[in-house]
């Protein structure tokens, strides 16, 4: 089984020189790649049950949106992404969602921007997601003058990977399967 913490490291706004480093267990975590709250992957506040609902998997069922606007679907399917090596792909799509959620201007915008791409693009990168080379580069010719939209391509051929691969597979899972049922199953 792969290792399911992330290893976080912090360096202080004030010289740039602290460090704070810290161990998290992402699944435990309501916050994406760039720090706000993500409420894809936020656990609802009057749930008790982790485990979904048959309801719910019956509607995770009908398309790969019902499950990225659901926040325990979002979960269970980041969970399966990991177990396929593929959490990336989730995460940069959500990383892109929260960078356009936000909004950003003038330097916080490129810094953001490079921030994504430092993680998931650039060449050796933490969480290389799979681009093909001329994407990459009309993103990187981009990185100093960025718009907000500069990985739109980027995150709808990831969205179109999943959809068509791991999302597939996804909802035939066994445990899917045995909740539509009205069954418990151990996840």
């Amino acid at each position: 089984m792969a290792n399911r913490f992330l290893k976080v490291i912090t360096r202080s706004k004030h010289n740039g020189t602290s460090e704070d480093e810290r161990i998290i267990d992402p699944n435990d975590q309501p916050y994406g790649m760039m720090g706000v709250v993500n409420p894809a992957l936020s656990r609802p506040k009057n749930s008790k049950s982790k485990k979904p609902t048959p309801q719910q998997a019956k509607k995770w069922q009908e398309s790969i949106e019902n499950v990225l606007n659901d926040p325990k679907g979002c979960a269970f399917f980041h969970k399966f992404l990991q177990n396929e090596f593929a959490a990336e792909n989730l995460d940069f799509w959500n990383s892109v969602k929260e960078l356009k959620n936000k909004n950003p201007s003038g330097d916080r915008l490129k810094k953001d921007v490079k921030q994504i791409y430092e993680q998931y693009l650039r060449d050796n990168a933490e969480n290389l997601i799979n681009v093909n080379n001329r994407l990459k580069g009309a993103i990187n010719e981009c990185l100093e003058d960025p718009r907000l939209e500069i990985f739109d391509e980027a995150q709808r051929h990831v969205y179109g990977l999943m959809k068509d691969g791991a999302y597939k597979r996804f909802i035939t899972e066994s445990h899917i399967q045995t909740l539509i049922k009205g069954h418990s199953c151990n996840s």
